[in-house]
């Protein structure tokens, strides 16, 4: 989204969370926030008088600011329900209501994912654990808080079997390492095991070059003459006597 010059992800059925505290900062960056909180009420218009007029088709332009920049920071798919939706704060309110009631079925879907995420061999680490701390950050704003020595145990129970000597030195210390310190390590291991993978490959594919000069020794060694002084590769020559190619005058 970056209609308001603001790019973040639009509102989608799973990242509410995450939206509404990116939304309402866009909103309060653009002075707009007051209209969706309730704080700056429509002003009442008292009888014909101008000023109060004016300053309610204000408040109604400011508002409707608002609306736009709510709306233009959606999916399309979920922009119908707002439908009906007359202010920006009816707008919000009719959001909240929506997603947050479905906070309950969000805490489960993630809780599960967390469990059982696994890093495939081969992928990426680095990816890996940013998928684990990324959940960790979506039920922490949905109010889950998770021991940190348990989600140490959690990462690294979301190795594949390839690390467990990496995963044994790491759980035999005295101390288990921090969150921040474990995703070093894990990353510092990802990098080693691809260099060690990429002379592997170099190796295996200078063991499978031939020497340099062994095609023409060979060849020579083919083509070296014999006591007579022929050569063993006769494919060549041509008979004098006969006028036939592959033997010498002398052996026809």
């Amino acid at each position: 989204m970056n209609a308001t010059g603001v790019k973040f992800e639009v509102l989608n059925k799973d990242n509410y969370e995450t939206w509404k505290l990116q939304m309402r900062a866009v909103l309060i960056k653009n002075n707009a926030w007051g209209y969706v909180s309730g704080a700056n009420v429509k002003p009442e218009v008292q009888g014909t008088e101008a000023a109060s007029v004016g300053a309610e088709r204000q408040w109604i332009a400011a508002d409707l600011k608002a609306q736009s920049d709510i709306i233009l920071a959606m999916n399309p798919s979920e922009i119908k329900q707002t439908k009906g939706c007359e202010t920006s704060r009816a707008i919000w309110q009719k959001l909240e209501g929506i997603y947050q009631s479905k906070e309950p079925a969000q805490k489960a879907a993630l809780l599960n994912h967390l469990m059982f995420l696994r890093l495939q061999d081969g992928s990426n680490a680095r990816d890996h654990s940013r998928r684990f701390f990324d959940t960790v950050d979506r039920l922490s704003e949905l109010d889950v808080e998770i021991n940190q020595e348990l989600l140490a145990v959690m990462l690294l129970r979301s190795l594949p079997e390839s690390y467990e000597n990496f995963r044994c030195a790491i759980s035999s210390r005295d101390e288990l390492l921090s969150l921040e310190m474990l995703k070093i390590k894990i990353a510092e291991e990802y990098d080693a095991r691809k260099e060690t993978d990429k002379s592997s490959v170099q190796s295996a594919m200078f063991a499978g070059k031939p020497k340099s000069g062994s095609n023409k020794k060979e060849k020579h060694r083919r083509e070296k003459p014999d006591k007579h002084g022929s050569a063993k590769n006769d494919s060549k020559l041509k008979c004098h006597k006969c006028g036939l190619i592959g033997h010498q005058a002398k052996n026809c």
